[in-house]
């Protein structure tokens, strides 16, 4: 019975701190100023801590600091507010704000590769070519040059896709290159890695219409 008391008392708590926590939640829902957000969050954190939700907690204290941090930047990006933590930094790097960027990375303990990603992509879809060199050769890119071809391509600059691919291993470059529709030197590639499923890869990407190619490709598979 005693048991069963217990079990019914933190019942209820659990019952109770989840209502609170909806309550505070409706409550940031239909609140637009953002110093009334804050408060709704810290609000919202009291009951995670009171309910020993360790993680939740984290999370809450985390946004209060995201949304402190964007309206720090409010004055430099007036659309920064209500983003992910990603999308902060992704609008940043698009804005060519690295130091506000990097300041982001910083307070919130972004990895060096999850944060090389979003300025890699951000610098691509602005189109912003110089920065993206800069960065492939001021630093070692700790995710590796294929995301640079990757964004290259994605974003229509194959002048720009040519100069990473030799940074990448063969295997991937014969792949970019298909992507880039230039077979023959996919086919040129798979050559030099003395690769016959390399060499079919290309076959099967550019079909038998393209008779001399495939002749050709045919002649260095015999020739392996």
């Amino acid at each position: 019975a005693v048991v069963s008391t217990q079990s019914g008392h933190y019942g209820r708590a659990q019952d109770n701190f989840e209502a609170s926590a909806l309550l505070s939640i409706r409550e940031l829902d239909h609140n637009g100023m953002l110093d009334a957000k804050i408060k709704t969050l810290e609000s919202i954190n009291r009951h995670f801590v009171d309910g020993g939700k360790e993680f939740e907690s984290r999370q809450t204290k985390e946004q209060i600091a995201l949304i402190k941090r964007q309206m720090a930047l409010q004055t430099k990006v007036a659309d920064i507010i209500g983003l992910h933590l990603n999308e902060t930094i992704s609008l940043l790097i698009q804005r060519a704000l690295f130091a506000d960027a990097d300041t982001v990375r910083k307070e919130f303990r972004i990895s060096d590769k999850k944060f090389w990603w979003l300025k890699v992509r951000g610098l691509a879809e602005t189109r912003n070519w110089p920065e993206l060199e800069k960065l492939a050769k001021n630093k070692k890119s700790p995710i590796g040059y294929a995301p640079f071809v990757r964004a290259c391509i994605d974003n229509n600059n194959k002048a720009e896709a040519i100069k990473y691919i030799e940074r990448v291993p063969k295997e991937q470059q014969v792949e970019f290159y298909i992507d880039l529709r230039m077979p023959e030197k996919a086919a040129e590639i798979a050559k030099s890695a003395k690769s016959i499923a390399l060499l079919d890869s290309v076959l099967n990407a550019v079909g038998p219409q393209n008779r001399v190619l495939t002749e050709t490709i045919n002649s260095f598979k015999t020739n392996m």
